[in-house]
C-alpha cells in the first residue's frame, strides 16, 4: 500500500513518525476482492506447488505482442507460486508467411504441411530462430528464468518419419515425424535448476535428420514423459463447442468439462470437428498416459491459464478419463 508521511508537528521532520493515508471504506473496496481471490487460490497453490504443468501456445495469439506477454506473465507467476512450468510452442503461421517470402509454396494434406527439405530449413529458422528467441526473451524479462531448447538439442526428442495413411493409400509428408521417445531427464534436469524450459518442436532420428513434429501431439508425449499433473493446450477458441452451431435451434454452448469417451462420441457425430480434432486427441493419448488432466482454453482470454488453474469454475474445456 502507497504511504502518505506527514511531518512532526513539533520538529516538522518527516522522519519522526509514518502514518498512513487510511480510509477504511477505500482500503476495504479496493482491496477486499483481491485478498478473497487469494483465498480462494490457496488450495489450488498447495495442490500443484512443486507439481508439472505443460502448457502449449499456438494460434495468432503469438501473432500479438500484448497478448504473448500477457500469457508469458501469467506463466511466471505459475513459476513463483511454485509450479514446474514447460513450455511448448508451434508456429505454423509464422512458418507460412516465411515461406511466402521466399517464394516457397505452403502444401498441405488433410491440414498437415508437407514438409520438403526447403519447407524443413524454413521450419528450423522460425521455431528455433525467431518463436523460441522471442519467447525466452519475453520471460526473461522477469529475470534469468527460461531456456530455450529446441527437440534436436541433445536429441532429446527422438522421432520417426510419420507415414500418413489415407482411403489405403501412403502418402509422403516429407520430413514430418512422431515422437518415438522423450528424454524426460533432459528436461528435469532444467526444472531442477529452476528453469523454464521453452520447446520448439523439432526432433531428429536414429541418422540424425531433422523433423517438424505436430506441437499438440508433441506437448502430449513430453506431459507424458514427464509424468505431469495438467497439459494446457492454449488455441484461438474457447474450448469445445457443443453441438457446433450445426443443428437448427440449438444454442451454442462451451463444454466446461467431459471426458474423453464423450470426446470420442462427440468426434464421431461431428460435434468436434477440423483442427479441434488433434488437440482433442492429445488430450486423450495424454490421459491414457496417466497426466491427471488436460485443458483446451483460449490463450487471448485475459488470465485464461491462472483462472482455469486457481479457481473453482475454470473458464475452458477440461477433459478427464
Amino acid at each position: 500500500m502507497d504511504r502518505e508521511y506527514f511531518p512532526d508537528k513539533k520538529t516538522g521532520s518527516k522522519n519522526s513518525i509514518e502514518y498512513y493515508a487510511y480510509n477504511k471504506e477505500n482500503v476495504e473496496s479496493k482491496y477486499l476482492n483481491k485478498a478473497e481471490v487469494l483465498v480462494e487460490a490457496l488450495p489450488y497453490i498447495k495442490e500443484y506447488f512443486n507439481k508439472i504443468v505443460v502448457v502449449k501456445i499456438g494460434g495468432s495469439m503469438m501473432e500479438d505482442d500484448a497478448i504473448m506477454q500477457s500469457v508469458l506473465d501469467d506463466i511466471i507467476l505459475m513459476k513463483y507460486v511454485g509450479i514446474r512450468t514447460v513450455l511448448i510452442h508451434g508456429g505454423g503461421k509464422h512458418i507460412t508467411e516465411m515461406m511466402k517470402e521466399k517464394n516457397i509454396k505452403a502444401e498441405f494434406i488433410d491440414g498437415l504441411r508437407v514438409t520438403d527439405k526447403q519447407t524443413i530449413e524454413v521450419v528450423k529458422m522460425v521455431l528455433s530462430g525467431v518463436i523460441n528467441t522471442k519467447i525466452v526473451s519475453f520471460l526473461n524479462k522477469h529475470g534469468k528464468v527460461a531456456i530455450g531448447v529446441s527437440g534436436n538439442d541433445g536429441n532429446f526428442i527422438r522421432c520417426r518419419k510419420k507415414i500418413y495413411e489415407r482411403d489405403g493409400k501412403k502418402l509422403d509428408l516429407g520430413y514430418v515425424g512422431e515422437i518415438i521417445k522423450v528424454d524426460s531427464e533432459f528436461l528435469e534436469d532444467i526444472l531442477d535448476n529452476s528453469y523454464i524450459p521453452v520447446i520448439a518442436t523439432l526432433g531428429t532420428d536414429a541418422k540424425g535428420n531433422i523433423y517438424n513434429i505436430n506441437a499438440d501431439s508433441c506437448a502430449s508425449k513430453i506431459a507424458v514423459s514427464l509424468k505431469a499433473t495438467k497439459m494446457i493446450l492454449l488455441t484461438d477458441v474457447d474450448g469445445i463447442i457443443e453441438n457446433n452451431g450445426k443443428k437448427a435451434g440449438k444454442v451454442k454452448r462451451l463444454v466446461s468439462r467431459l471426458t474423453a469417451t464423450r470426446c470420442q462420441e462427440m468426434i464421431k457425430r461431428g460435434d468436434i470437428s477440423s483442427g479441434m480434432i488433434p488437440k482433442v486427441n492429445a488430450c486423450i493419448d495424454s490421459l491414457k498416459g496417466r497426466v491427471e488432466r488436460t485443458h483446451i482454453l483460449n490463450g487471448k482470454s485475459a488470465h485464461s491459464i491462472l483462472i482455469e488453474i486457481f479457481t473453482d469454475k475454470g473458464i475452458g474445456t477440461m477433459i478427464t478419463l
